[in-house]
């Protein structure tokens, strides 16, 4: 289950970043900035944060969810369980993945209050995102395909599955409500490119676009590697490859399932 753990935690912190990114980046032309409670009720904090914090605002959230190491789901706790659970099957994974992961641990560690503002919110999110990436595109080129590289992709894109609904959650019914056509289209911009879609999404989609268009691209596309579709898809495959591997025939409801 370490391996599994690996690529959940670390694709937790990618994600993670993204919200953050999101919320921050739709709350400025709001006369009231950001709504960090949105970000809260999404992963249902409210209790945990409040025990903690007088305050809900901007400095408070975003040290809960980046630099706090008691809060289980921040970025830098996510991290750090990430480089403790490849510790433990380090004879798994190759020496440019550990060396890389301890890279990535040791900077996120000195990332400080201090450091976190609306000002420089999208550099630093976009920072995790890409040393996230970038363990990612390491896996993939040295990482021996072996039960243990299967497990590390079904917690990966289950995660990742996951994290697309939360995202998609945060934005969609406030796009919906936008009065003005403008907004909505820059807004709707800014949600793609969140995600990393917004060229794939526009190579299929290069007219007008409805938000029911976009939400059904990131929930069903089969092509695009973050949607919710994509992900089951791949989740569903290695599980297939296990089972297998094992010689267990996979029941008719799992099946069923996968074809609701």
């Amino acid at each position: 289950m370490n391996i599994f753990w690996l690529g959940r935690s670390l694709e937790r912190a990618e994600n993670i970043a993204r919200i953050l990114h999101v919320n921050g980046t739709y709350g400025r032309d709001d006369p009231q900035g950001p709504d960090w409670g949105r970000v809260l009720r999404l992963y249902a904090d409210e209790e945990r944060f409040l025990i903690r914090y007088e305050k809900v605002d901007a400095a408070s959230v975003l040290g809960f969810y980046f630099t706090d190491r008691d809060n289980p789901a921040s970025i830098s706790s996510a991290v750090a369980s990430a480089r403790q659970n490849a510790r433990s099957v380090r004879h798994l994974i190759s020496t440019e993945m550990w060396a890389h992961l301890n890279i990535f641990t040791s900077e996120v560690g000195k990332v400080g209050a201090k450091d976190l503002n609306l000002s420089n919110l999208a550099s630093i999110a976009t920072w995790v995102v890409k040393g996230s990436q970038t363990f990612e595109g390491i896996t993939e080129g040295t990482f021996l395909r072996s039960q243990a590289w299967r497990f590390y992709h079904i917690g990966r894109y289950l995660e990742r599955a996951d994290q697309m609904t939360r995202i998609l959650d945060i934005g969609y019914d406030r796009l919906l409500l936008s009065k003005s056509d403008a907004v909505s289209a820059v807004q709707w911009n800014l949600l793609l490119r969140s995600v990393s879609a917004y060229h794939a999404y526009r190579s299929k989609h290069p007219g007008f676009t409805h938000p029911h268009e976009i939400a059904g691209f990131l929930l069903y596309d089969k092509e695009f590697p973050r949607a919710v579709a994509l992900c089951v898809n791949r989740l569903s495959g290695h599980l297939r490859d296990l089972e297998k591997q094992d010689g267990i025939d996979r029941g008719p409801k799992v099946e069923e399932s996968l074809r609701a």
